[in-house]
């Protein structure tokens, strides 16, 4: 990094921070304005803040590592999540805007009462704000931009995870959510920009796409899907791709996760939270990551071998070790710049969403109930700086970015289903949802162990089936056994969300010719799921294709999204918004 380098991220830091700090006073008028913005988002700023958050500084890392080890098809192990994201968007996304709750927390609450739900609430707001926040942002966002700068210049990882969060805070624990998307939308643009430049050096480094295709013809990392081993069939990446597609996406929960709550319950209106989804569906899957997988190509002709200072095998490293040998003076500023931009954009979205839970669903629920908006603001503040003191300590303990991944999918995947099961069946408790979490955290903790005991394969497969399988035989017991929440709180809940489906005719019948009807039934919202999942997988594979010069499969791939734009499009027409 020269000096020019460093006054080009100096400037990017600086603007960032001014245009975060210049929406401080939208979020002087109390915790909706601190954490949902007013509600008064529109759809195109709501979802690009989404795509934004949804990629950090480690995320090209992540990418990298994935197609280094397993070529294209690699990225299936985050490709698949579509399928949920999808379902998300046509069975959810209008229903947490009509809830009108600041944070996923509070539904739980408005879903089960209080009592059991308000304990729910407390302890899970505690679970996904506290801890799981924290080592969310040290084992991702924080130790990506370290891996970075360490890459970069000569800082040590304890200055570089120290530079990093001090930057996080400059404006995330004043600005609010206002402050979070605006500046997301700037981040998002730089750092998309930012995976194109190295992407066009990259290339011009391997002679073009020609180039970089002639020099790995016949290797499987162009295979956009994977191919199975027959001497290790539990291993085997077709199988861990199956269990993904067959199994993962739904036991994950498609009903969103906080973060998308927060956007979609920010935005004007359910027709804005639903476009919104829409459109973080396809620029998340189909769009974002294109220039990172065709720069880890490259790497694989430039770099056939990375190794980290202490000598071991390290494929993050690829990336920016990639800056660093091929960006001239200048331009190599802007794209550690960009990185930085995708850091604050995650970060600052996972500080105000740890903060929304700690204060909204624990502070003011159980400590302080009545105190004026200006202490709930304080509080929010000390919180956001709590909360990246424990990311940074995290980052300086964790080395790599695709285990943690891996480590959550498999935590959440025996919660997912209780999840979706409270929205679509009236008799599912508060009990249901402790247990599932119990359920899934022990077997998590027990799958390896178990599988040595019983000599089973110790492979992710047979551990996401142990853990999907238990924890749902768990949750289902515990649900028939325990008692629901009371009529008056489920007739509540119904007349305000409307959730669709028989599992709530009991409920319809007990409220009577008052009982509004959901605007739309689980068969229309199928086929957008069908239709909308075709067509963000075929746009997918149709721009890879193309950009890998294989037309006829390119063509194919935009026949099955067109087709796919034809259904979701038939599908909105016949929705009705409240």
């Amino acid at each position: 990094m020269e000096t020019i380098d460093w006054l080009v991220v100096g400037g990017y830091c600086l603007l960032i921070t001014l245009v975060g700090l210049a929406f401080k006073d939208r979020a002087e008028g109390g915790v909706e304005d601190f954490f949902v913005s007013g509600r008064k988002l529109p759809w195109w700023l709501a979802g690009t803040s989404l795509v934004a958050t949804s990629f950090a500084s480690d995320t090209p890392l992540f990418v990298t590592g994935l197609v280094r080890k397993h070529g294209i098809a690699g990225n299936w192990h985050w490709w698949f999540v579509v399928l949920g994201s999808v379902a998300s968007l046509f069975m959810f996304a209008r229903l947490w805007r009509r809830a009108r709750v600041v944070t996923d927390m509070e539904f739980i609450e408005l879903r089960y009462g209080s009592g059991a739900g308000a304990a729910l609430r407390g302890c899970k707001a505690i679970f996904l704000g506290v801890v799981f926040n924290v080592y969310a942002l040290g084992a991702w966002p924080v130790l990506g931009l370290t891996k970075v700068l360490e890459e970069t210049t000569s800082w040590s990882k304890v200055a570089a995870v120290l530079f990093c969060s001090v930057l996080a805070l400059t404006y995330a624990a004043f600005s609010g959510l206002w402050g979070v998307v605006a500046t997301d939308f700037i981040q998002f643009l730089l750092a998309l920009g930012g995976g194109l430049v190295l992407a066009a050096y990259a290339l011009g480094a391997v002679g073009g796409f020609e180039g970089l295709t002639t020099q790995l013809a016949g290797r499987p990392e162009l295979s956009f899907f994977p191919e199975h081993s027959a001497d290790s069939f539990w291993d085997s990446p077709l199988v861990f791709l199956l269990s993904l597609v067959l199994v993962q996406w739904w036991a994950r929960g498609v009903e969103g996760d906080g973060i998308a709550v927060q956007r979609l319950s920010a935005c004007k209106d359910e027709k804005n939270s639903f476009f919104a989804m829409l459109w973080f569906n396809v620029a998340h899957y189909a769009l974002r990551a294109w220039p990172w997988i065709v720069v880890s190509l490259a790497s694989l002709v430039l770099l056939p071998e990375v190794l980290d200072a202490a000598g071991a095998v390290d494929h993050e490293r690829a990336y920016p070790r990639l800056i660093v040998s091929l960006v001239p003076a200048g331009l190599r500023g802007l794209l550690v710049a960009s990185f930085f931009a995708a850091f604050m954009s995650t970060v600052d979205t996972h500080l105000n969403w740890g903060a929304s839970y700690v204060v909204n669903d624990v502070y003011k629920r159980f400590v302080r109930k009545k105190a004026d908006k200006a202490h709930y603001l304080r509080v929010a503040r000390v919180v956001t700086v709590v909360l990246m003191i424990g990311g940074a300590v995290i980052a300086l303990g964790t080395s790599s970015i695709v285990d943690a991944f891996y480590n959550v999918l498999l935590l959440f995947s025996g919660v997912g289903l209780a999840g979706v099961a409270r929205w679509l069946w009236w008799r599912v408790n508060a009990w249901t949802e402790l247990s599932a979490m119990v359920a899934s955290g022990v077997l998590t903790l027990a799958a390896g162990p178990l599988c040595r005991l019983l000599d089973w394969p110790d492979a992710r497969p047979i551990h996401l089936l142990i853990v999907v399988v238990g924890s749902t035989l768990v949750w289902t017991v515990v649900t028939l056994l325990s008692p629901p929440a009371s009529a008056e709180q489920l007739q509540e809940f119904y007349k305000r969300v409307r959730p669709p489906g028989p599992g709530w005719n009991a409920i319809r019948a007990a409220i009577g010719d008052d009982a509004p009807e959901p605007e739309d039934g689980l068969g229309s919202i199928l086929v957008g799921w069908l239709t909308g999942s075709m067509m963000v997988i075929g746009l997918t594979i149709a721009i890879g294709k193309i950009l890998l010069g294989n037309w006829p499969h390119a063509l194919l791939a935009m026949i099955l999204a067109a087709v796919g734009l034809c259904g979701v499009t038939a599908t909105i027409r016949r929705m009705r918004w409240s």
